[in-house]
């Protein structure tokens, strides 16, 4: 194996690698599932090069976050040594760019101003790539470990890390890069990249088992009228009188659409198509021809003669768009928020698998690779994957019976209803009562930041805890999180406690290498809260799929994000303990979607009084000796 890294395979690593180049030589798709910690990156990079240099193809790799790329960085410079091959990546223009930095641009409109700043060389930072050596631009990659290093480089050498990215990419085997990059600025990147050729790339997709909810981000758009008053404003300050004339029409077009949606029908699709038709179509069609002017236009203004992107009439443009999908499409739908008593139109993709298998087909052939597939039937069903063309290859997990006990506590639940002050009271008890028999660090993962903060509040009020405490919050940055969890991990000696959220930062896509968390409490069942955008996509998913819409919305994805917290622990080569506080994991319902490993490993009881360092002592094959 020329471009496997290791001296030695893990279990079952060898046989996955074979089977995964078996299936690209013959242009077969693969969902391949392996609980984290068995080397699922490695397996299947070593195995796609390895036929990419047999069959001159291409590798594009999407991650979900740019913390996961700088993993895949190092994973890939660690098969550069021991076979090189030229690989790059790329984070989001938006938050490379240093000649705009100071500003807020979303990635259409610094698109459009990046192209402009480079016609009319107002940006060093770009002229000075074209005068990068070969020597000096090696040296910038050699040094490039992660996000922060490689802008602090470009700084050093007063040059744009996006062009220093795509210039590094014209002769790459391998493209690293987020969904959302790929997805979002797929018009626009425009760069003459190996993946270019769909049909001679190989396409991986890490952490495959959210992508449908990548994809719903994505593609949701939301207007309220607000944004209408905002863009006419712009076209008035812009001296475009006539677009000032027919975007005050879009007014009452706006708040009657709203009220059929949210007052009369969210289902019917014919009453807003005659609704427009009553507008007239022609109109619509008139207004978008004429934005579409203003969507590649730099404006120049008369402050500072500074170049000005017409953001709002873009988003009018793009609402446009989306209402047009909407009448033509049944996987558009479309709802009304009202926040702080300012109504907003939402459009949502609620089945995004449509357009993204389309373009998955284009590829040469895709690995989707997951610790939590779920039952591949649902996945693939879901995913609209063609079964005579794709392959399921699971790995079994043995070894992680012999090493992680799970213990489901059936003495309590987080039921909506069931939340009080006594119920935050009781887990908060547990936690305590689990952190003090273990001299380790533990690892809670919340069903959501309203259960964490009321169980931190009743944790704190009744305790005097003196070990190290780090928690999870909903707009931390990037570094603030890298801070906080290399502060937990630095403390695995004595035993530090971690409040995060399952399906956060922390809890897929983070590594804890062995020791750094030796335990893990699970706390809840995160079902999605109730939602109109949920109950339309539900409702489609029994008008289409005929599956069980509870299933395949709510409880099969909560039981994934519980089990990608589990997996927090799987890479200790030490015993380990898992904590489910819930009973409705033991719930047959829930109970019979768990990986096998986990049913296996379970012992159900009652925490609520029990002596748990007895019951821990008890325990088979692992004690509270082993820890």
């Amino acid at each position: 194996m020329s471009y496997f890294p290791y001296q030695y395979y893990r279990e079952g690593q060898l046989e996955s690698i074979e089977f995964i180049k078996s299936c690209l030589a013959n242009k077969q798709n693969l969902i391949f599932e392996a609980t984290s910690g068995f080397g699922k990156t490695v397996s299947v990079l070593s195995a796609s090069l390895e036929i990419a240099e047999k069959l001159n193809l291409s590798i594009l790799y999407l991650c979900r976050t740019k913390r996961e790329i700088e993993h895949i960085i190092c994973e890939a410079k660690k098969i550069q040594k021991r076979k090189y091959f030229p690989f790059s990546f790329l984070f989001p223009k938006n938050e490379l760019c240093l000649f705009y930095q100071t500003n807020n641009f979303d990635s259409f409109s610094l698109n459009i101003l990046c192209k402009y700043a480079s016609i009319t060389n107002l940006c060093y930072y770009k002229s000075n790539c074209y005068f990068l050596d070969q020597q000096t631009l090696s040296k910038v990659i050699f040094n490039t470990e992660n996000f922060e290093s490689l802008l602090s480089q470009a700084k050093i050498y007063r040059i744009c890390p996006y062009e220093l990215l795509k210039r590094l990419s014209f002769s790459s085997k391998l493209s690293i890069m987020t969904y959302n990059s790929f997805l979002q600025d797929l018009p626009f990147l425009n760069l003459n990249l190996p993946l270019q050729d769909y049909s001679k790339t190989i396409v991986i997709l890490d952490e495959s088992h959210n992508l449908l909810d990548i994809l719903s981000e994505i593609y949701t758009f939301k207007i309220k009228e607000k944004d209408i008053e905002q863009s006419i404003s712009e076209a008035q300050r812009l001296g475009l009188h006539k677009l000032v004339e027919w975007l005050s029409l879009l007014y009452p077009l706006f708040n009657r659409i709203c009220f059929i949606v949210d007052k009369i029908s969210a289902h019917d699709k014919s009453l807003i198509k005659n609704e427009l038709k009553s507008f007239n179509l022609d109109q619509i069609n008139d207004l978008q021809s004429m934005l579409s002017n203003c969507l590649g236009t730099v404006f120049i203004t008369s402050h500072k003669n500074l170049p000005y992107v017409a953001k709002n009439l873009i988003k009018i443009y793009t609402f446009l768009n989306y209402l047009l999908l909407y009448i033509n499409y049944p996987n558009i739908l479309l709802y009304v928020d009202i926040n702080y008593k300012e109504k907003m139109l939402v459009f949502t993709n609620v089945d995004p698998s449509i357009e993204f298998s389309f373009l998955l087909n284009k590829f040469w052939s895709f690995i989707m690779m997951s610790a939590t597939i779920g039952s591949p039937k649902i996945y693939s069903t879901i995913l609209k994957l063609d079964p005579t063309k794709t392959k399921y290859y699971s790995i079994d997990s043995q070894n992680l019976i012999k090493k992680i006990q799970v213990i489901i506590d059936t003495g309590l639940t987080t039921k909506y209803k069931e939340r009080t002050v006594d119920l935050f009271k009781k887990i908060a008890g547990r936690i305590y009562n689990i952190c003090t028999v273990l001299p380790v660090n533990v690892g809670v993962f919340f069903s959501s930041y309203k259960v964490l903060k009321e169980t931190e509040k009743a944790f704190f009020t009744a305790y005097d805890f003196k070990r190290p405490f780090f928690k999870e919050s909903s707009n931390m940055t990037l570094q603030e999180a890298d801070k906080i969890c290399s502060s937990f991990k630095s403390y695995k000696s004595e035993g530090a406690l971690l409040f995060a959220v399952q399906g956060g930062r922390f809890s897929e896509g983070e590594n804890f290498q062995e020791g750094e968390m030796r335990s893990v409490i699970v706390v809840g069942l995160s079902l999605p809260p109730p939602t109109k955008q949920l109950f339309l996509k539900m409702s489609y998913i029994k008008r289409t799929f005929s599956q069980n819409a509870f299933l395949i919305s709510m409880l099969e994805p909560a039981i994934k994000k519980a089990v990608q917290s589990i997996g927090r622990v799987t890479r200790n080569t030490s015993p380990s303990l898992v904590f489910l506080l819930d009973s409705r994991f033991a719930s047959k319902s829930v109970f019979e979607l768990l990986p096998e490993w986990i049913q296996k490993n379970a012992t159900c009881t009652n925490l609520n009084g029990n002596n748990l360092e007895k019951l821990l002592n008890n325990l088979s094959p692992i004690s509270l000796q082993d820890l």
